[in-house]
């Protein structure tokens, strides 16, 4: 924050010429499947989603951002199959013309994503100060910017997904230990969450205090949200589903009856479609949630 703005400008620009330049470096690719999201977690990480093409589930690279130009040849890669020195640009056919440039969409897609995740991780807006990235489950009209009932959203102040619990493991892990799980959280029987993997999930912490937040779903708004004490909440820019992170999927269960539990699950279900609903669980309530990544916070007052 230090910063001032003429040099903000200059570095945001010059995130957004290597992302560019990344892109069109690899366009001489061709891909058998365009539907590729770039998204994060942590602000650290970018994991790669095809969905349909791959196989008849959603397929995850998880990769380190520390060589970009490398994420971009190993997700090429895994889609096209393509050997270690296709990789490396080496013509191993010179007979056979390669196919020209990836499809339009694919590209535009691609740089607008990895344009807002870098702009996201390297830029906070007046009023803000970055935060290592939080995770918010919020109810609410999708095409609303504004509303009430922000006392009934939580938030996860780590990322709960590599501390669940597989599904397949409830009873050796949850049920077996006194529900406690392996990553030190206490599963709740009469109140438990699921994410779209089909990892059980310890609760958010309830309600949201009241403040301004920074929130993005990983696209392309990033904005200020604003939380009162009475629990009213309104978006500066866009609507909630702009900020929900489509591929991060959660719900809140509740039993219905002594039978309503983690083993009444189809883990068939999953993993579940970006955007989708969670799956029923017989025996139980469900309650889907939004999910926003919380990036920054309203910045401390200097005295």
């Amino acid at each position: 924050l230090s910063r001032n703005l003429s040099d903000r400008h200059a570095e945001i620009a010059a995130i957004s010429l290597i992302v560019s330049l990344l892109v069109i470096s690899v366009s001489s690719f061709s891909l058998s499947n365009p539907c590729l999201e770039y998204t994060y977690r942590e602000g650290r990480t970018l994991r790669a989603l095809a969905a349909r093409g791959i196989s008849d589930t959603t397929s995850f690279q998880e990769i380190s951002t520390a060589d970009p130009t490398r994420i971009f040849c190993n997700v090429l890669s895994k889609i096209n199959g393509l050997n270690e020195s296709e990789q490396a640009g080496i013509d191993t056919n010179p007979g056979k013309k390669r196919r020209l440039p990836m499809r339009r969409a694919f590209m535009l897609s691609s740089l607008l994503a990895g344009v807002q995740f870098l702009f996201a991780n390297a830029y906070a807006p007046p009023g803000f100060e970055r935060i290592p990235t939080q995770f918010m489950a919020a109810l609410g009209d999708p095409d609303a910017s504004q509303g009430t009932g922000a006392k009934e959203w939580g938030l996860w102040e780590v990322d709960p997904g590599p501390r669940g619990v597989w599904l397949r493991n409830y009873q050796s892990q949850l049920v077996d230990n006194n529900d406690k799980a392996p990553a030190g959280w206490m599963f709740d029987k009469n109140d438990w969450w699921l994410e779209e993997h089909g990892l059980i999930m310890e609760a958010p912490k309830f309600p949201v205090a009241p403040g301004r937040y920074l929130v993005t779903g990983g696209r392309l708004v990033t904005t200020g949200l604003t939380i009162d004490e009475e629990g009213a909440w309104k978006l500066d820019d866009g609507k909630l589903y702009d900020v929900t992170h489509l591929p991060c999927r959660s719900a809140r269960y509740t039993p219905l009856s002594k039978g309503g539990s983690p083993l009444m699950a189809r883990q068939s279900d999953f993993p579940v479609t970006p955007g989708a609903e969670m799956p029923e669980v017989q025996g139980c309530n469900k309650q889907d949630y939004a999910v926003l990544f919380v990036i920054g916070k309203e910045a401390t007052k200097e005295l």
